[in-house]
C-alpha cells in the first residue's frame, strides 16, 4: 500500500491504543520525515553563513521549530515553504543580542550547536529549556567552550539548563581528546571552532556520526579528518548553501522494527525510499540482517551534501535470532535505536545482549531503565545495568498499559510493540511523539488499529 506522510501531529496531552492488524499486506512508503540532526545542523549553518540558503525536506517537529525560534531571537530571518525552509544568513558574527531567554524546548542537539554559536558572539545570552533538558548533563560542553574563552553561569543547578554565556570574540582554539562517545560533544567543538581565530583539533573516542563534518565541507568550511582526529581552521567566512536532507533513519527504524516483529503470515515485503545511511547511522539495519531479516539496499546514490541515501527492502526471511551488540563504534551507529533493537529482540530465540550502551541513561530519560519497564510490562524478561541490557526472547508477549515518561523513543518503541499483538494495549503520554516524528501515528496504523484517547 502507497502512503503520503501525514504532517500533522498528536495533541500535546494523549494516550494511544493500539492492537495489530491480522490482514496479510505489504508495505511502501514514500518517504519518511527529514533527517532530524541533518536538519539542525544544515539550518545553523546557513544561519551563521552570508547570503541565502533553503533547506529541503526538513524535519517540521517540535524540535525543529525550537531551533528556528532560537534563530529568529537572534535575528536571522526564516521562512517556511511547504517542507522547504529559506534561511537568510547573517554570518558569523552578524546575530543580535536577544531580548529574552532563549528557550529550546526539549532539543539536547540545539541547546549544544547554539551554545557553541552564542560562544563566538559579543554579546550575552540566557539559554533555558524544558524540565526533560533541564535535567541533563551540559558540562562536557560547557567546560571546553570555557576554555576557549567564553565565560558561563549556571543559573539553577549545576552543569545543566539554565545558563548565561557571555561570548567572546575570537574564540581560542583548543585540541580536545573526547570525554564521551557521543558525537553531540564533537559537533559543539566544531561550531565553536569556526569562531577561532586558528585550527581546533577533536580527538573522538570512536567513530560517531559525522553530518557536522560532512555538511561543514559542503559548506566550504576548512575542515578535514585524519583517522580519529578532525581538524577545523576557524575565522573565516562561508556561504550559505542549499542542503537536501535525506529521509530520518531513526524514522525509518521503527517502520522497519513494526515489520520484523509482525507475524510471518501477515506480511509481504516492506520499501521505505529515500533513507539516509550513512555508515555512522546503520547499525540498526546491519544488526536486523544479522538477526535474519532479508534486508537490501535499492536506489543507492549520494546527495551533494555527502550524505548517502538509499530505499530498503525487507523480506520476511527466517525466523529471528539473538546477537550480541556491544562495542562503542558500533553502539554509537545506532544509540537513537537501541530501545528499538531491545523491543525486536524479545522477538528473537535466544538472549540478546547490548553493552556499552551508558550513554543512554542521560537521554530525555534513563533509557536503559524505561525500556527495560517497557518490555517487562508487555512480558519481556529483561535485566539491566548501568551500561547493559540482557533481552530473553522468543516467548510470547502479553498487551500491557504502559506510560512514555515523556520519553519520544520510548512512546514510540512500546507502541510498535503494542503493533504486534491482537488484544489492545494502552500507551500513555504520547504527545511527546510530536518532538521528533508527528506522522508516526499515521505511518504506524499500516500495521496496526490504533484509536488516539484523551490523556487519563
Amino acid at each position: 500500500m502507497g502512503l503520503v506522510r501525514n504532517r500533522v501531529g498528536l495533541p500535546a496531552k494523549c494516550d494511544l491504543q493500539i492492537k495489530a492488524k491480522r490482514e496479510v499486506c505489504s508495505f511502501e512508503f514514500h518517504s519518511v520525515p527529514g533527517d532530524k540532526s541533518i536538519s539542525q545542523r544544515a539550518i545553523v549553518l546557513n544561519a551563521i553563513a552570508e547570503g541565502q540558503g533553503t533547506v529541503y525536506n526538513v524535519l517540521r517537529s517540535r524540535d525543529i521549530e525550537s531551533c528556528i525560534t532560537i534563530l529568529r531571537q537572534l535575528g536571522v530571518r526564516i521562512a517556511w515553504n511547504g517542507d522547504e525552509l529559506s534561511v537568510h544568513g547573517q554570518g558569523l558574527r552578524g546575530l543580535q543580542a536577544p531580548a529574552g531567554r532563549l528557550e529550546v524546548g526539549n532539543t539536547a542537539t540545539s541547546a549544544r550547536l547554539m551554545l557553541s554559536v552564542l560562544a563566538g558572539q559579543s554579546f550575552a545570552a540566557e539559554l533555558g529549556g524544558n524540565a526533560l533538558l533541564s535535567a541533563r548533563p551540559m558540562d562536557w560542553v560547557v567546560q571546553p567552550l570555557t576554555d576557549m574563552g567564553a565565560v558561563i553561569e549556571y543559573l539553577g543547578a549545576k552543569g545543566c539548563l539554565p545558563l548565561r554565556i557571555q561570548g567572546a570574540s575570537p574564540l581560542s582554539p583548543i585540541d580536545m581528546e573526547a570525554t564521551v562517545f557521543s558525537a553531540q560533544e564533537k559537533s559543539a567543538l566544531l561550531f565553536a571552532g569556526l569562531y577561532a581565530e586558528g585550527i581546533t583539533r577533536y580527538r573522538q573516542r570512536c567513530q560517531s556520526r559525522d553530518h557536522t563534518e560532512r555538511l561543514m565541507h559542503y559548506f566550504g568550511i576548512d575542515i578535514h579528518s585524519d583517522n580519529d582526529v578532525t581538524f577545523l581552521k576557524g575565522g573565516n567566512a562561508f556561504c550559505a548553501k542549499d542542503v537536501m536532507v535525506p529521509g530520518d533513519m531513526s524514522s525509518a527504524a521503527f517502520l522497519l522494527a513494526a515489520y520484523a516483529i509482525r507475524g510471518v503470515d501477515r506480511k509481504g515485503s516492506l520499501l521505505i525510499k529515500q533513507v539516509g545511511v550513512n555508515p555512522t547511522r546503520s547499525g540498526f539495519i546491519r544488526l536486523l540482517a544479522e538477526m535474519g531479516l532479508h534486508l537490501t539496499l535499492q536506489a543507492e546514490a549520494e546527495l551533494i551534501s555527502g550524505e548517502p541515501v538509499a530505499d530498503i527492502y525487507c523480506t520476511p526471511g527466517t525466523r529471528l535470532s539473538s546477537v550480541l551488540a556491544e562495542g562503542n563504534g558500533r553502539i554509537q551507529s545506532l544509540i537513537d535505536e537501541v530501545p528499538l533493537l531491545a523491543a525486536v529482540s524479545a522477538f528473537a530465540e535466544g538472549n540478546t545482549v547490548i553493552r556499552d550502551c551508558g550513554e543512554l541513561r542521560d537521554k530525555d530519560t534513563n533509557r536503559i531503565q524505561t525500556t527495560a519497564g517497557v518490555l517487562k510490562a508487555f512480558g519481556v524478561e529483561t535485566s539491566c545495568s548501568d551500561d547493559e541490557m540482557v533481552i530473553h526472547g522468543g516467548r510470547p508477549l502479553s498487551p500491557a498499559i504502559v506510560n512514555s515518561c515523556g520519553d519520544h523513543r520510548i512512546a514510540m518503541t512500546a507502541a510498535v510493540l503494542a503493533s504486534s499483538l491482537d488484544e489492545p494495549s494502552i500507551i500513555r503520554n504520547c504527545g511527546c511523539i510530536n518532538v521528533s516524528y508527528p506522522g508516526f501515528v499515521e505511518d504506524l496504523s499500516q500495521f496496526a488499529h490504533i484509536d488516539v484517547l484523551p490523556a487519563e
